[in-house]
């Protein structure tokens, strides 16, 4: 079984949807279910490696590291603004994608959640 997970809610939103997705990814990894996680819009933001974090944003970065640690891959769709941005980088291990990745993969999966 394949999920993809789209991640594109503001990292801050009510209800806490990127928390709940990276939760869901990571769960859903260990019980062996494989997992692409793609992270566009407002939680693009998410795939930048920062030294200065909040207690939320480290949280969210424990969980992308967690989940990629298990096996799930993170992708990022929407970073034309990464390379005017100064002293900014990836996390280590996320792939930046284009929509059609995205779509070829929503096509393969057996489950899309979008969050």
């Amino acid at each position: 079984m394949h999920w993809t997970i789209l991640i594109k809610s503001h990292p801050d939103a009510s209800g806490n949807p990127v928390l709940q997705g990276l939760r869901m990814a990571a769960a859903a990894v260990a019980d062996d279910i494989v997992v692409s996680i793609f992270l566009t819009e407002e939680a693009a933001s998410l795939a930048l490696r920062s030294e200065d974090l909040g207690e939320k944003q480290r949280v969210h970065h424990d969980l992308i590291a967690e989940v990629q640690e298990l096996g799930a891959e993170i992708h990022v769709i929407g970073l034309e603004w990464l390379h005017a941005a100064e002293n900014r980088t990836l996390i280590p291990g996320i792939k930046v994608a284009s929509m059609k990745t995205l779509v070829r993969q929503m096509k393969l999966s057996d489950q899309v959640i979008t969050l």
